[in-house]
């Protein structure tokens, strides 16, 4: 079963190393929602191409990191949910709920981390630039959206 465990877990993480991981942070890809990432506004802030490519850098390293993370919980999910077929003891139970909760606290962490060494990247001015463009995005998003078909 351990080897098992090991073959699957270099599977899911050869798999997620080729798949795109859709975003967290600023990592999203465009899609029907059209979230648009820092790089969408390089002329408004005013990037240099350094800043850009560190940027870059940092996500690159966050979406690894997220993609083993995910992988991780692929796998903690699995266990738990035959831990739950078979009706094992709540406290097995509890160990795999914990294990989920630690791995998505730590999916969490690195996203928020992520964010603040891009926010180091930015000049105060572009900061404050860029989290007014994020705010009006949220607001944006929580807009209702107007049915074309009436």
């Amino acid at each position: 079963m351990k080897k098992f465990k090991t073959t699957a877990l270099a599977g899911v993480l050869l798999t997620a190393m080729l798949v795109p991981m859709p975003g967290h942070s600023q990592t999203t890809q465009p899609s029907t929602d059209q979230k648009n990432t820092i790089f969408d506004y390089k002329k408004e802030l005013k990037l240099t191409d350094e800043q850009e490519q560190k940027i870059r850098q940092l996500l690159l390293e966050l979406s690894k990191k997220l993609q083993i993370e995910q992988a991780k919980l692929t796998l903690a999910n699995a266990d738990l949910e035959e831990l739950l077929k078979k009706e094992a003891e709540l406290e097995k139970i509890k160990e795999a709920v914990n294990r989920e909760a630690a791995i998505r606290a730590e999916i969490t962490y690195a996203d928020l981390a992520a964010g603040r060494r891009i926010n180091a990247v930015l000049t105060p001015a572009q900061l404050k630039q860029w989290r007014e463009i994020q705010e009006k995005a949220r607001q944006a998003q929580k807009q209702p959206k107007s049915d074309p078909a009436k």
